[in-house]
């Protein structure tokens, strides 16, 4: 009988997708996701915020109390920084980043079930052939690293500011691979594509056209982006064919200048304006999501009425909102006037406020509109999916693949403990 082993994902996509590549090189195993009763436990960990961190202790210690008898692995970026806390906490190996690569020669050794056979990557690259999130999209890692130096982040701290890119013919191999098994929408990710090809003189662009040369009906999707690597040769390739979401998550953090910079972020907001500005030149519908920090050291109330005055103008389809957390190591957490836990709190709401007025007015627009849904999953006889705009809709009847459907009005529907706008839509 095979031992089992449950894997734990925190944080961003490129870790979901570095978890489903660790789950397929344990192939040995029973591998299960979030599963609380397993002979081993690989927590994969975020740094982001100090509430990722307080969660993953959270299920650390309830494991340890369901499965007494067990091992827990903690792997990632918490652990890249925090090493000498989670062994007190009790875990049985603390490794880093890099150390997903080789998952299997330490889960074999905890086991004590031998080591022989166990291969090592060589290239230092991960790659999946399926994915957690379903059989309908999958996540692609093209990049790791990043080039910024944020005065809020801890994730640079972890990952580094080198540059890797994975080269475009292993890109392309591993996307292939997705399409064949099945997966009709490939997401890219990584800690900032935007970077992608730096060190070896390519681009993101230079990929996507090679990726579009991939015979099949599929879509890509972008992940987070920062507004100074939008221009026109990257917006061109996105618009030139219906197989590139035209959705971009495009990293705003604060409307206020004066706070961008205390942050260090590379761009003001005219230049924010700029790209959704060049984007909806060319599609008047192009959607942005992004991500906004309530209460940043030094932000004051004309700051936050500027970045809900930027959510209002510039219409995202989806703004998730953090509340500015205090990360050892960073610039900001020495900074001066620091917001208190009540006001960062107020704020985070006027910030949702604004985000759902916004999200309302924007799928609006789409009412009597036919688009391309990617149908992900059956939910009370609807067809429940996203379109190249990725908005989500609910369409009667059941589908599968993609589907052209009109949207006809716009509907609440709550999914787990998260209540999300839809469109209800219709197939013409």
């Amino acid at each position: 009988m095979k031992k089992t082993v449950s894997i734990f994902t925190f944080g961003c996509k490129l870790n979901q997708y570095e978890s489903q590549a660790m789950a397929e090189r344990l192939q040995r195993y029973d591998v299960r996701f979030s599963q609380e009763k397993s002979d081993l436990f690989v927590l994969n960990s975020c740094t982001v915020t100090s509430e990722a961190e307080r969660k993953l202790r959270q299920l650390f210690r309830r494991l340890l109390s369901l499965n007494p008898d067990s091992r827990i692995v903690v792997v990632g970026c918490y652990s890249e920084l925090a090493g000498e806390e989670l062994k007190k906490l009790g875990a049985h190996a603390v490794l880093g980043i890099q150390a997903k690569g080789e998952i299997e020669k330490y889960v074999s050794s905890l086991l004590e079930d031998g080591s022989e056979g166990v291969e090592e990557t060589s290239d230092g690259f991960l790659t999946v052939t399926s994915s957690l999130e379903g059989r309908t999209r999958a996540f692609l890692g093209i990049e790791d690293g990043c080039l910024n130096n944020c005065t809020y982040c801890r994730i640079r701290l972890a990952r580094g500011s080198r540059i890797i890119s994975k080269p475009i013919d292993m890109v392309k191999n591993e996307f292939i691979g997705l399409v064949e098994n099945g997966y009709r929408e490939i997401v890219l990710t990584g800690i900032n594509i935007g970077y992608y090809g730096f060190e070896t003189g390519g681009d993101l662009e230079q990929l996507l056209r090679e990726l579009n040369t991939v015979p099949g009906e599929w879509r890509i999707r972008l992940g987070s982006l920062d507004p100074d690597r939008i221009d026109n040769e990257l917006l061109n390739v996105i618009l030139s064919t219906k197989r590139m979401a035209r959705h971009l998550h495009l990293s705003l953090q604060s409307g206020s200048n004066r706070v961008l910079r205390l942050m260090k972020r590379k761009y003001e907001m005219k230049d924010y304006l700029k790209a959704v500005e060049r984007a909806r030149s060319m599609d008047s519908r192009f959607s942005f999501t992004t991500d906004v920090i309530a209460g940043f050291p030094g932000e004051e109330d004309f700051d936050l009425e500027t970045t809900l005055q930027a959510i209002a103008t510039i219409g995202f389809l989806k703004v998730h909102v953090f509340r500015y957390s205090n990360r050892p190591g960073t610039e900001a957490a020495s900074m001066k006037d620091q917001v208190e836990s009540s006001l960062k709190k107020k704020r985070a709401l006027l910030v949702a406020g604004a985000a759902e007025e916004s999200r309302r007015k924007y799928l609006s627009k789409h009412i009597g509109i036919t688009n391309t849904v990617l149908v992900e999953k059956i939910c009370h006889g609807d067809s429940v999916g996203y379109d190249e705009y990725y908005i989500p809709h609910r369409i009667a009847g059941q589908y599968d693949g993609f589907v052209d459907s009109t949207a006809v009005n716009l509907e609440m529907h709550k999914e787990g403990s998260d209540a999300e706008l839809y469109c209800r839509s219709v197939v013409r």
